[in-house]
């Protein structure tokens, strides 16, 4: 159905005010007499020797195997349940902000976007996993909203930048997030706590406690791991009736935008003998938002922390997903062989303000012919909806039309991989088979059973007048959706086989050149049914397949003259599957598709597929900086988008020509002193078309331009430039290891206008703005104690209110202004963290 379509200076007293309240975090270290020195303090002036801060190797499976990061030649971010602990990080809208190239759409989908692959439309373009399991969802039409598992237990989390299509298969065209959980151990025991109290300004408290305990059950034979985890994150948005005499006023539920989840885990892991392991598991999580995190600006007053939502009724968003999983691991001698079934049933509803849509799509009807024509009322407030808010006549100011989508996915998932047992083998190797059967549902619906009052309250006649196909005839309800005024089922199933493999050949002790392919088989198939009076017409259905096949060759060189210094150059390619589009009514989209050139919509659209070229470099400098950089050029061929048409915004996904994506990013760990340490981290993209796009020779202006920049779900393209800087500083107190940290997250503003925002395309509208830049401190202190730490913190340490994400109502027609609903980032929160390591 139609989406709508979707500064930082500071005072001196503000400044003063964010010092005093730093001063009051660390309030409890000063009051026992403990010193807080600056960054810049001599070692000296530290009460009791600190180890401080080290040169850690983290351990990656990036390849399907175990390295050290530093030695992968892939760009690769990965994340320990320490780093995060240390840094304050929940999931994965914290990750992006200190990995390089990474974006995460800010309007409520979650879509994730890897060096500037981001689309509106299809399959993802960014791989997401659990361990082994991918989990990442279709566009199958509006506002696809994949699931963020938190970051509780987790070993770690590696983002692997750049297309992983032979590894990770269909999807991973930008890249790959992959959450590794904790696993099981035979023989030694284990213990992880952690609790947190926090308060948001002008909002309520948000407070958590989990524990996960693993160890040997018996000795060598049998070990187990259970994890439980409950977090709820106080609300700060107050939801307030729009059609009252003094809407700001008429709080319907304060702090409305709270949200909880908890998290389950169970794992064992059996040693049949000393060559077979089986690892069963169930992965949980429940996620329940009371309310989105949109604000309306015209009602609210971000610098005293006033945020007012007045959409007409609440949107929870229950989000939950279990995940059984059973890995087997045999020991072949010269191969391991890797077995890994799962399952991944996900229940979760979103939706739009369908009231808010309503009403801005209902009152063009007073502009505009043959269709939805009739005239208002003398006496009926005209806009109904426009840049102050809503205006409805006295007998249907409790005129609600809630809309919901209600996403489904079971996700059965097989693989088998063999991997070379010798690591320092001359030729190591990966290869293996993988099936999936991925089954979505979708159903969104605009329940509007007050449709004849409206219509007999502002025209004076019933609906029936006004909801008529081109013959004149009426478009009543539908039997089985008796009050919805729009809905659309769709089922779809994604079926995926494949065979991949790669091999690593050592040239010369110190020259390797790896080679891997993937050759995927794929299949969708759908049916799809849509109706209701908005549609103008009978109610549609729709089905049928499309298969393809897909070859994702890699080719990577890498020369490491010494143990401290890695040079790489890969090729690789990446793809997603294509699909089948729901019905698009010619009653409601006449003129769209005249001024298209077209007399329907593609029924289907075909894969995509990116080519991407990179040259990297891995070095330490003397054990105390550590670099990761890389360059790269991407290109992206017959681009899967959604397409708005700008009158009846019934949307459909078609390829769309050709873009570049090209850009660098570096990672940089320095130790400056034994007590100080620093991690930069930047990187830029420019991810533009390079070609006009049209969907007919005979289309006058083209949906996309030359030099647009891409852009994601909410219709804004990524920031070029982000960059993150943390400083961290250890010192002793008491006998107590002690540490003092901050951290600075900065994204630009966008630098080319995307489709939307262009005016020589058919997608442009004026109401669209380019997103400010925005910028993000945090500062966290802590004190271990044996196996605690207590870490007192600061986030949105400036408070910062800049717009982060908008959408707004059907422009009226008559030049007012739009209902604009803004997101941004939770106001200034104190509060005191506890982890427990044993």
């Amino acid at each position: 159905m139609p989406a709508a379509n979707i500064r930082l200076p500071m005072g001196p007293s503000s400044l003063q005010r964010c010092i005093i309240k730093a001063q009051w975090v660390l309030a409890p270290l000063i009051a026992c007499g403990i010193a807080v020195p600056a960054f810049a303090a001599d070692d000296a002036a530290t009460e009791t020797a600190s180890p401080g801060p080290t040169m850690q190797e983290v351990i990656v499976t990036a390849t399907r195997r175990e390295e050290d990061m530093s030695k992968v030649p892939i760009s690769v971010t990965a994340l320990t349940q320490a780093d995060m602990d240390m840094k304050g990080i929940k999931d994965i809208t914290d990750v992006a902000r200190f990995t390089p190239g990474v974006y995460i759409d800010n309007s409520g989908t979650n879509n994730i976007s890897i060096r500037g692959i981001s689309s509106s439309g299809g399959a993802g373009t960014t791989g997401i996993y659990i361990d082994d399991t991918p989990i990442q969802m279709r566009a199958l039409a509006f506002n696809p909203d994949e699931t963020l598992p938190k970051s509780f237990d987790i070993d770690r989390i590696e983002v692997l930048r750049g297309p992983q299509g032979t590894l990770f298969g269909a999807g991973s065209e930008g890249g790959t997030v992959r959450y590794i959980t904790a696993q099981p151990s035979l023989t030694k025991t284990s213990i992880y706590g952690r609790a947190e109290l926090s308060y948001t300004e002008g909002g309520t408290p948000s407070y958590e406690a989990g524990i996960a305990v693993g160890g040997p059950v018996v000795d060598d034979t049998l070990g187990a791991r259970a994890t439980i985890w409950y977090r709820r994150d106080g609300g700060w948005i107050d939801q307030v009736d729009p059609t009252a005499a003094d809407p700001q006023s008429a709080v319907v539920d304060s702090n409305a935008n709270y949200g909880e989840t908890l998290l389950v885990r169970l794992a064992a892991l059996w040693a049949v003998n000393d060559a077979w392991k089986v690892t069963p598991s169930i992965y949980y999580q429940n996620r329940e938002l009371h309310n989105v995190s949109a604000y309306w600006p015209v009602y609210s007053n971000p610098g005293n922390n006033q945020y007012i939502n007045g959409d007409p009724t609440g949107r929870p968003v229950p989000d939950k997903f279990y995940l059984p999983a059973l890995k087997i691991d045999g020991d072949l001698g010269p191969v391991h062989l890797i077995s890994n079934t799962s399952f991944y049933h996900r229940q979760e509803q979103t939706g739009y303000d369908g009231t808010e849509y309503n009403l801005g799509f209902y009152q063009t009807f007073s502009l505009q012919a043959p269709v939805g024509f009739v005239q208002f009322q003398p006496g009926v407030p005209f806009p109904l909806i426009d840049g102050n808010g809503i205006h409805l006549p006295a007998d249907i100011a409790n005129y609600r039309s809630p809309a919901s989508i209600d996403n489904g996915q079971e996700n059965l998932t097989q693989e088998l991989r063999l991997v070379s047992s010798d690591p320092n083998a001359k030729l190591i190797w990966t290869t293996g088979v993988f099936f999936s059967e991925n089954r979505q549902h979708y159903l969104e619906q605009i329940h509007d059973p007050m449709l004849n009052a409206f219509w007999l309250a502002v025209a004076g006649v019933p609906y029936t007048d006004v909801f008529t196909d081109l013959d004149g005839n009426p478009v009543p309800y539908v039997g089985s959706y008796p009050t919805d005024s729009y809905f659309l089922q769709t089922h779809s199933t994604d079926r995926q086989i494949a065979w991949y493999g790669e091999g690593t050949y050592s040239l010369t002790d110190t020259l390797k050149l790896t080679a891997g392919a993937r050759f995927s088989r794929t299949q969708f198939s759908f049916n799809t049914f849509t109706g209701g009076p908005q549609l103008f017409n009978a109610p549609l259905s729709n089905s049928g397949d499309k298969k393809e096949n897909s070859f994702t060759p890699k080719l990577d060189l890498s020369y490491q003259p010494n143990p401290n210094d890695l040079y790489y150059a890969t090729y690789a390619k990446g793809f997603r599957p294509g699909g089948a589009n729901n019905p698009v009514p010619q009653a409601a989209c006449a003129q769209d598709f005249q001024s298209f050139g077209i007399t329907a919509s593609p029924a289907t659209y075909d894969s995509d597929t990116v080519n991407s070229y990179e040259i990297g470099a891995k070095n330490n400098i003397a054990n105390r900086v550590r670099l990761a950089t890389s360059v790269y050029y991407v290109r992206w061929n017959n681009i899967q988008q959604t397409v708005v048409p700008p009158i009846c915004q019934i949307s459909f996904i078609s390829n769309l020509g050709t873009a570049v994506a090209k850009g660098a990013d570096i990672q940089a760990d320095i130790l400056v002193t034994s007590a100080l340490s620093a991690e930069i981290s930047a990187g830029y993209t420019d991810a533009r078309y390079t070609q006009d796009s049209k969907l007919s020779p005979t289309q006058a202006t083209p949906i996309v331009s030359s030099g647009d920049a891409i852009s994601g779900q909410s219709g804004q393209p990524n920031p070029p430039a982000t960059a993150s800087l943390g400083l961290e500083y250890h010192f002793g107190a008491f006998g107590h290891e002690s540490f003092a940290r901050i951290d600075y997250e900065y994204e630009s503003r966008g630098k080319w206008l995307p489709p939307e925002q262009d005016s020589s395309t058919l997608q442009f509208d004026a109401a669209n703005y380019m997103l400010p830049a925005t910028n993000f401190v945090s500062m966290r202190a802590g004190m271990t104690f044996n196996a605690l730490t207590i870490e007192p913190f600061i986030d949105n340490l400036l408070d910062t209110h800049v717009v982060t994400n908008y959408n707004f109502s059907i422009d009226p027609g008559t030049g007012n202004s739009r209902l604009v609903r803004d997101f941004t980032f939770r106001p200034r929160t104190y509060g005191l963290t506890f982890t427990y390591h044993q």
